[in-house]
């Protein structure tokens, strides 16, 4: 558990020092708000549709936020791009800010979202595609649908990451760019594009009200009140065979890398067939991790359990995604699946420090790589505020 607040000592007439009172943790003494917020209704265009910025309500602590996309109405006759994100193609940019106005999370597109979501380790289902909301996007109609989770909270069970949110005039902010339909569409469905509807859900807890429901003293914030969950997205672009790359350095605790090549089509099938077959990657003078392909999609198997038969398509329901590779420090909880973390192994990264890529990538011409970096800066800046010592 990470630490709890301890309440001060009190002072009797003889100035003799009292027990401290034992607090009870912050889930006693709070309640979980879900609230469906803000729905958009657009039709798919052919530019791209910055929606209005939502402010999460402020109701106490945000914990988390979901968007659900629904496409609807599309006629015949519609041809998808050869390459393309599926349904998740529908929004090409989301990006949660601070109360400062600059980005937490994001900006980064649905689809990468997913991947951050997917192998981050949130929560017990963190593949979309597995959901029974989900409906991948019909070629010739457009219509599909999903539910994506944005996290706020990186540890649930505690929980920590929730950001405090009780003032209207300092609020956070969610900007979402409904995408072009030639993102998804070569040619568009006849007869009538589809309608895209956006809801944004919010959860949070309650202020807490100093007690639970038998007068018992709590916490009454979260434990590590001041760390804060971050993606952050850098595109590498280079070119086939050898490669040292070094990657953008994101200050903070890491709790995963994700790693994401594509050929110059955009094409991630393409780019795990061109994945390089050892991978090193550095860090400072050091190269804790050297793995072929194989071994890094058996660590993978082993961390998160998505072992479904692949097939050809670079967007699996239940396994593997194509061309994505994840290094992670979030396996020390006691719990084989990655997310049950303790917060002991998080890479710590400082601007001083240096992070690196090292293989020869396959195929010819230009490719991609996509960074995408899971991070927390702990309260204060110091690292003891998201363990117990």
């Amino acid at each position: 558990m990470a630490t709890a607040q301890a309440a001060a000592p009190a002072a009797n007439a003889n100035a003799k020092k009292a027990a401290p009172v034992a607090l009870r943790p912050f889930f006693t003494g709070t309640l979980d708000l879900e609230t469906h917020t803000q729905t958009y209704t657009n039709p798919l265009q052919a530019g791209a549709v910055p929606l209005p910025t939502f402010y999460p309500k402020t109701n106490g602590f945000l914990a988390d936020l979901w968007i659900r996309l629904v496409a609807s109405g599309g006629g015949t006759g519609g041809v998808l791009q050869t390459v393309n994100d599926g349904v998740l193609g529908y929004m090409s940019s989301i990006t949660l800010s601070d109360t400062g106005g600059q980005p937490i999370l994001g900006p980064m597109t649905a689809e990468e979202f997913a991947m951050f979501v997917k192998w981050g380790g949130f929560s017990f289902s963190d593949d979309l595609r597995n959901s029974e909301t989900f409906t991948e996007v019909a070629a010739a109609s457009g219509n599909g649908a999903f539910t994506l989770h944005i996290p706020i909270q990186f540890v649930r069970r505690e929980p920590l990451g929730p950001l405090p949110n009780t003032n209207s005039n300092n609020a956070y902010a969610l900007d979402i760019v409904q995408a072009p339909s030639a993102n998804l569409f070569s040619t568009a469905p006849s007869a009538a594009a589809p309608t895209i509807t956006i809801s944004i859900y919010q959860d949070s807890y309650r202020q807490s009200a100093g007690k639970d429901a038998q007068g018992n003293q709590t916490v009454v914030t979260p434990p590590g009140l001041g760390a804060v969950l971050y993606a952050r997205r850098n595109i590498i672009t280079t070119t086939a065979g050898s490669q040292d790359l070094e990657l953008s350095q994101q200050e903070g605790s890491y709790r995963a890398l994700h790693l994401i090549l594509k050929d110059s089509t955009g094409s991630r099938t393409v780019g795990d067939a061109d994945w390089p077959s050892p991978v090193q990657v550095y860090f400072n003078n050091d190269v804790p991790y050297d793995r072929t392909k194989d071994f890094w999609i058996r660590r993978q198997e082993r961390d998160y359990n998505y072992t479904k038969t692949l097939t050809a398509a670079a967007n699996p329901v239940g396994g593997r995604d194509l061309g994505v590779y994840t290094l992670n420090w979030i396996t020390d909880g006691g719990s084989p699946q990655a997310g049950y973390e303790d917060r002991y192994k998080y890479l710590s990264v400082s601007a001083a420090d240096t992070l690196g890529f090292r293989g020869t990538i396959g195929g010819t011409g230009t490719h991609t790589l996509t960074c995408l970096y899971n991070f927390v800066r702990p309260p204060g800046g110091n690292i003891k505020g998201l363990s117990a010592r």
